[in-house]
């Protein structure tokens, strides 16, 4: 007699191990600006006008005489903190069935709060890009690279680069310590001579974003590479629009140099700072549920109190269009 064919026995159903999400990989907007934490909601940040400081004032102070005397301005930068939030709810029949045999292998209560949790993280990363991308930065919005960043001849991504470190120091005391370029762009540089050119002696001769900074003399060079969704939420679910968060125009490419200190501190300069409020337990971000009875479900909420602001317009120069497509 033929035996039966276990594996036809088997009812259909989903890989209880096994699911798919597309997430951003990397975000990178909080060592982009160092993050002051316990702010207070309407707080201001003192700055020492730089005019003052590199004045040569002193002079020779003869017997019995006075030694000559000055003064510096302070302003203050206003925060005014906003809390973003998102909730996401969880039906009684979804937690329910999520544990019944050939179910989806979901977590809906897990999952309802990562989804709320990264809801946040790609605002925040949108707001800072936002900033910097639509910035006014030493004194310029921005310079127009005409694509002359891409591998190949006539590239000027060294020469631009440098050219910009000595605006920046001249016009501060400062050398700026971070370079923040796109995905596109950084790709591209991968394939540039004139790069590859300083590295060809290394171990591998694979330019990292870790020789790039060395090469540069930079602390370190960020790349941005998170995506964000333009299209109309459809009730498929379907609906897709990739955008680059962090280009000025789409498929073209962005690079932004700056200074920023490893924390905030006093007379501690940076091009830009985030300001966050803590909550009541003490923590930057909050996440709260609750029951709404008369739907059978709970909802959960991730939020965090935050402002981002320029502090140094002075501290950091935009590229855009460093690719052109």
């Amino acid at each position: 007699m033929p035996q039966p064919n276990v594996k036809e026995l088997i009812v259909a159903g989903p890989l209880a191990d096994v699911s798919i999400a597309y997430r951003n990989q990397s975000y990178i907007a909080d060592r982009v600006f160092p993050i002051i934490d316990r702010v207070s909601p309407r707080a201001k940040i003192a700055r020492y006008l730089k005019g003052a400081w590199f004045r040569d004032e002193a002079g020779i102070r003869g017997a019995g005489g006075r030694a000559p005397r000055g003064g510096y301005p302070v302003d203050l930068l206003s925060l005014a903190t906003k809390e973003y939030a998102f909730a996401k709810e969880v039906t009684d029949e979804d937690r329910r069935f999520a544990s019944a045999a050939g179910a989806p292998p979901l977590k809906p209560d897990q999952d309802a709060i990562e989804f709320a949790a990264g809801k946040i993280d790609l605002s925040k990363e949108v707001r800072v890009a936002n900033l910097i991308l639509t910035g006014t930065w030493s004194g310029v919005a921005g310079e127009d690279a005409g694509g002359l960043w891409a591998a190949g001849e006539g590239n000027t991504f060294l020469t631009d680069v440098q050219a910009r470190i000595e605006t920046i120091r001249a016009n501060t005391g400062l050398k700026p310590n971070k370079l923040m370029i796109d995905h596109g762009t950084y790709n591209s540089l991968k394939r540039e001579s004139t790069v590859l050119d300083l590295i060809k002696y290394t171990e591998r001769a694979v330019l990292t974003k870790e020789l790039l900074a060395a090469i540069l003399e930079l602390d370190e060079v960020l790349i941005g590479e998170a995506i964000k969704s333009t299209a109309k939420e459809t009730k498929a679910g379907t609906d897709f629009t990739a955008s680059n968060i962090w280009e000025k125009n789409a498929g073209k490419g962005s690079a932004f140099l700056y200074y920023a200190p490893p924390t905030p501190g006093l007379k501690t300069p940076s091009a830009g700072y985030q300001a966050r409020v803590a909550y009541e337990d003490g923590s930057p971000r909050r996440t709260t549920t609750w029951r709404e009875a008369a739907e059978h479900q709970d909802v959960y909420e991730v939020a965090e109190e935050t402002d981002i602001v320029q502090t140094g317009a002075d501290l950091g120069f935009l590229w855009y269009d460093t690719l052109l497509t």
